[in-house]
């Protein structure tokens, strides 16, 4: 009967241990809470990243491929810190920590500086038939890619052109002629008569 006992016992403790080894895996893909968009969540070292994978139908789908989390830390018993997450609607990043919920769901806190400030979140686990984006090579957050770019930002700008410089005139036909003789004014009769010079 003791032995009976102190099987069932071990095979309790397995299984504790079992469902905490699975609860604190959150690599794989998450659906956000807006139900919007789903995160696939990586090792990056020993660390965890995300990057955006799937967007709902109508959304932005210029989303697809941002990295949302980053480097975020193993700190203690199934938690993660110390980590970055983006968000791309107000184009700013928050610190955030991760922590699971039972095997499906995580929460995600993002905050600014100090817990107090804060917002959490919870994200449940993406079925398994759930499709992809089209473009999910991973972009650094915050950066643009060339195809969202206005058109006019790549078209290289034709340098206006100079105006020519118009030709030099012609001095000699504005130089007055030379006077040939000398002029002198009779008060008599008021008017200027030509005169040899040296006169």
């Amino acid at each position: 009967m003791r032995n009976h006992a102190l099987k069932f016992a071990v095979g309790l403790a397995a299984l504790a241990v079992t469902g905490t080894a699975h609860a604190a895996d959150l690599t794989g893909i998450w659906i956000d809470n807006t139900g919007r968009g789903a995160v696939e969540m990586t090792k990056c070292g020993a660390n965890l990243c995300g990057h955006i994978v799937w967007v709902k139908e109508g959304t932005n789908k210029k989303a697809c491929g941002i990295q949302i989390i980053g480097n975020a830390k193993p700190v203690g018993k199934n938690t993660w810190d110390g980590g970055w997450i983006y968000d791309p609607e107000r184009d700013a990043k928050y610190s955030v920590e991760l922590k699971p919920i039972g095997t499906d769901k995580m929460r995600v806190l993002g905050y600014a500086g100090s817990k107090f400030f804060s917002e959490t979140m919870v994200w449940k686990r993406a079925t398994t038939d759930l499709k992809r984006c089209n473009d999910t090579e991973p972009t650094p957050a915050g950066e643009k890619k060339a195809a969202d770019q206005p058109a006019g930002e790549a078209a290289t700008k034709t340098p206006a052109a100079r105006p020519e410089k118009a030709s030099p005139k012609d001095k000699t036909a504005r130089q007055p002629e030379k006077s040939t003789g000398c002029k002198k004014y009779f008060p008599q009769t008021g008017e200027m008569i030509s005169v040899p010079c040296g006169r």
